[in-house]
């Protein structure tokens, strides 16, 4: 039997989200040392280098039900909403952060190595985008009255290029090679790479009718071609982007001008999506991840981890084929994803449910 929500229009959020967990999944799925793979790392790379739409479309969701959180009618207690957002991401963050810290210390890892990985947003992969988060939510706050002016998301968007076109400049010009190794000594994303991702939620918030219209009757085929270029445009940008950084991607890996296309392309692509185009179970399994996508989120990143340590001890020295790796990337994504979603919902079920739902 099919349970309707009464909000059934933002169905196609809960695909967006568990898409882009998926996603976020699939680059914490290998546990081999790069040295088994060495020859195809490159490749692996570029290939699921579609896949980073999912931390700016993520972002862009975020502040999708914050805002519409705060403009619901009657709703005249906005910083007290505000934080309660914050409060809801700053108490799994220091949960996680812990419990990462907390198995970096039985690894035997020093506190200063601690304290430098929490910093920079490595205690466990992809633990810096919480961080970007909470910077951001009272950024969002400070400029809310800024950005309901007619130029401000415009402003926003040619700003984002701005600094993304300099980056390259940096990146690209002998000129400027000290600024390059600050940026790198840094090892962290500066907050300016994400500014963007603020304005596309309000937009897409207060637009939301009219681009669920343009995807409604927008062909199959049509969303098949824009996929297929914003895959073709991510492959190209990032196969430039590691030439210019000699390889090591972070941490600019997001700072891409695709990376900002990719948002307005997914949502153009899927706000028309319904739960009634997928069967029962599946239309369940893409709630249930959109539900658990925090705890999936930091759990993923947490396991990746540990598994790892153990695949660095237990395989070096061995070598993969092309094919070889990417059916081990397939099955350990499937494991990882399974694993991360059912400790979701066993801690839930024991009391922590704030720790695992946003």
């Amino acid at each position: 039997m099919r349970i309707y929500s009464n909000q059934s229009r933002l169905f196609c959020l809960d695909f967006l989200k568990a898409v882009s967990i998926l996603a976020i999944v699939s680059y914490n799925s290998i546990f081999f040392p790069v040295s088994t793979y060495q020859r195809h790392a490159d490749f692996l790379e570029i290939l699921f280098t579609p896949f980073r739409f999912c931390i700016p479309v993520f972002f862009t969701i975020t502040f999708f039900f914050l805002v519409r959180q705060l403009e619901q009618p009657g709703n005249t207690h906005k910083l007290t909403l505000l934080f309660q957002q914050l409060r809801g991401i700053l108490i799994p963050t220091i949960f996680w952060f812990a419990i990462a810290a907390i198995l970096k210390v039985v690894g035997g890892a020093s506190m200063i190595e601690i304290y430098r990985a929490i910093y920079q947003g490595k205690i466990f992969p992809d633990s810096y985008y919480l961080l970007v988060i909470l910077q951001l939510l009272p950024i969002y706050y400070l400029l809310r009255r800024w950005l309901n002016s007619s130029y401000s998301l415009i402003i926003l968007v040619v700003l984002q290029w701005v600094i993304f076109l300099s980056l390259y400049t940096i990146l690209t010009s002998t000129s400027t090679q000290g600024i390059t190794e600050q940026l790198k000594n840094l090892n962290r994303p500066l907050i300016i790479y994400w500014l963007v991702y603020v304005g596309l939620g309000l937009l897409l918030y207060r637009k939301f009718n009219a681009i669920e219209s343009i995807s409604t009757w927008t062909t199959l085929s049509s969303k098949v071609f824009l996929l297929c270029l914003m895959s073709i445009i991510f492959m190209f940008d990032y196969q430039w982007l590691l030439q210019i950084t000699n390889g090591i991607l972070q941490p600019f890996d997001y700072a891409t001008i695709s990376c900002l296309i990719s948002v307005l392309v997914m949502f153009l692509c899927f706000s028309s999506i319904q739960e009634t185009q997928f069967s029962v179970p599946i239309e369940f399994l893409i709630k249930l991840i959109s539900k658990y996508s925090l705890g999936i989120f930091c759990i993923n990143g947490i396991f990746s981890q540990l598994f790892s340590s153990v695949g660095r001890k237990l395989f070096e020295g061995l070598s993969f084929s092309l094919i070889e790796i990417l059916l081990i990337k397939i099955i350990t994504w499937i494991l990882l994803l399974m694993l991360s979603l059912g400790v979701s919902v066993l801690l839930a079920r024991f009391g922590l449910k704030r720790m695992v739902c946003e």
